[in-house]
């Protein structure tokens, strides 16, 4: 088990539901979890950002999709969230910073509640 990637012990890929919201204006990530829970979805963990990105690889060819999950600490101190996103048309996986404003071409995403989840 890694200190920076812990490993949840799934048996199989987990089924669950991910929907992608977008903002017409710059949002916390306060902000976005709590219009997110408004609608019946939780936060994603960081695995879904590697399920989704191999399971729909054009969506951030379209644009940056942004995983707020429990944040990482990352560099000097900042806490970081998984993103999907590309460069010269390459998907890439990254890290933003999870406490940085959140700018409207990111589209967040988060997990259907009550979708099969295997924790």
């Amino acid at each position: 088990i890694s200190l920076n990637f812990p490993v949840r012990p799934f048996v199989e890929k987990p089924v669950r539901e991910i929907v992608l919201l977008s903002f017409d204006h710059p949002v916390s990530a306060e902000e976005a979890t709590t219009e997110a829970a408004k609608l019946g979805l939780d936060r994603p963990y960081y695995e879904d950002a590697l399920y989704f990105g191999i399971e729909y690889p054009d969506v951030q060819l379209e644009g940056p999709v942004g995983f707020l999950h429990d944040p990482w600490l990352g560099n000097h101190g900042r806490r970081d969230a998984s993103c999907l996103w590309a460069n010269a048309g390459r998907r890439e996986l990254g890290l933003e910073g999870f406490h940085d404003l959140w700018t409207p071409n990111y589209r967040l995403a988060f997990v259907r509640r009550g979708a099969a989840d295997s924790k």
